[in-house]
């Protein structure tokens, strides 16, 4: 998944937010909730929710959420009221929120992170916001779950993951592969855990699931997707060298990315007996962005002509990117083509590309990184030729991240009369996260309490079962 544009605008702000005050004392704390407005910007603002905990008139717990970013219970490292000031400090998202009661109830005060200071005024509410999620399972399970720990050739610790296990006979077991971008084992995105409710579907069904976080974030900044292909074939020799798995039929399914990563392990690796390609990239990576560039130029009102201009610088850059492996020379000469492209533009049109100085910076950091350049030099066409295991790609029709009317096509040409088990399919008003929506775009990924059609999870499943029941 491709979500510069959204990272680069929230980046700063990544805001979270605290508990509220109760004036309740017995033996359970007592909440009280406050809501505010953060002015981030002259056009932008994010909302900010404090709920504050108290048990017999003491402060005991605090946490904020920002419901504008679909993120709740975001945790404090300390809360206190000292002579009437409020303090509540996060190391989660570096930050902290001092303020003075007022007589109508509310609080006044500053909220600072990474030493950007807002004014942030919050009054009382009744109900604290929830985060309407219906998919996703809450415990108890009807299966077992699992905390598991894979490590590297030298002993440390290097994939942590859940195993879902079925209470009912074993009928397989599954790798859920997530896409780009630092990723929780849920694949965790506005607030929707798809991972998790695919993972509990499948195992109430009889598969075994293996969900897992992706690399420690130090290492996965310099980690590559060719890195990630290797952390999967890991995973599976884990799985065909464990007892209770051994005899089962293993195989992935690949989100995204993810989905390029599936079929690049199993190019590699003739233990993977199956693959789920959930929106798989199969065109190269250049193709993939300026198709999302179209899109968001649209989106943003963009002319014809901008539209194309956009789309001719940014084809530059990525042929650039394609020939290239130093990140210095990668940085150099992405500055040259874009102060050759902006010459002649007045400030006002830098900043309508995004091409302001800050911009620059910010976008040098991203495409000089190793996963990115990586990522032009690999071709999907030389994986998928290659791929024996049955297959089944499938694609969202509103997706705008990945177009199914051109990735599907080359995934059928590849592997569809390799095997009568292999299937390729779209589906009509799912994006790319697999939700029945109206438009397919990003900002509607929040919106939708639907975190995956159960069409498609049952499509999985009676393909899955037609794959692991064959002898």
């Amino acid at each position: 998944m491709y979500y510069n544009n959204i990272i680069n605008k929230l980046l700063i702000f990544a805001l979270f937010f605290f508990e509220t005050v109760t004036l309740l004392a017995q033996t359970q704390p007592v909440e009280k909730t406050w809501e505010g407005s953060l002015k981030v910007s002259k056009s932008d603002s994010l909302k900010v929710v404090l709920t504050l905990q108290f048990l017999n008139d003491s402060l005991v717990g605090a946490e904020f959420d920002s419901p504008d970013q679909y993120s709740y219970g975001i945790k404090t490292s300390s809360y206190k009221i000292k002579n009437d000031t409020l303090k509540v400090v996060s190391k989660q998202i570096n930050a902290y929120y001092i303020a003075v009661p007022q007589i109508d109830g509310s609080y006044k005060g500053v909220f600072t992170q990474r030493n950007n200071k807002f004014p942030l005024e919050l009054y009382p509410i009744s109900e604290r916001p929830t985060l309407k999620r219906p998919q996703e399972p809450k415990p108890p399970y009807n299966y077992t779950e699992t905390e598991l720990i894979i490590k590297d050739d030298y002993g440390a610790s290097l994939i942590k993951g859940t195993l879902t296990f079925p209470s009912k006979p074993l009928k397989g077991t599954i790798i859920l592969v997530s896409g780009s971008g630092w990723q929780d084992r849920d694949e965790t995105i506005f607030g929707h855990k798809p991972f998790k409710v695919i993972a509990d579907y499948l195992t109430k069904e009889g598969y075994a699931v293996f969900r897992y976080d992706d690399r420690a974030t130090a290492l996965f900044e310099k980690s590559t997707t060719l890195d990630f292909v290797s952390d999967v074939q890991r995973i599976v020799t884990y799985f065909k060298n464990n007892s209770a798995h051994k005899n089962a039929k293993i195989g992935l399914i690949g989100h995204s990315e993810g989905g390029l990563v599936a079929f690049m392990a199993a190019a590699e690796n003739k233990n993977i007996d199956f693959i789920i390609s959930m929106a798989g990239c199969s065109e190269t990576f250049e193709k993939v962005l300026l198709y999302q560039a179209e899109i968001a130029c649209k989106s943003e009102g963009y002319t014809q002509k901008e539209i194309d201009e956009s789309l001719e610088i940014s084809s530059k850059i990525y042929k650039m990117l394609s020939k290239e492996d130093s990140s210095a020379v990668v940085i150099e000469k992405y500055k040259k083509i874009v102060a050759d492209y902006t010459k002649n533009m007045t400030p006002e049109q830098r900043k309508r590309y995004d091409l302001t100085d800050l911009s620059i910076i910010q976008q040098s950091a991203v495409i000089s990184s190793p996963w990115f350049i990586t990522l032009f030099k690999i071709y999907p066409e030389k994986y998928l030729k290659k791929i024996e295991c049955p297959v089944y790609a499938l694609n969202g029709e509103k997706d705008t991240q990945v177009n199914y009317a051109t990735h599907l096509p080359i995934i059928k040409k590849y592997v569809l009369k390799k095997s009568p088990l292999n299937k390729v399919e779209s589906f009509k008003n799912l994006n790319h996260l697999f939700q029945e929506c109206e438009t397919g775009m990003l900002d509607e990924y929040g919106k939708i309490e639907q975190t995956i059609s159960p069409n498609v999870l049952n499509s999985m499943l009676l393909w899955l079962n037609s794959v692991c029941d064959t002898k």
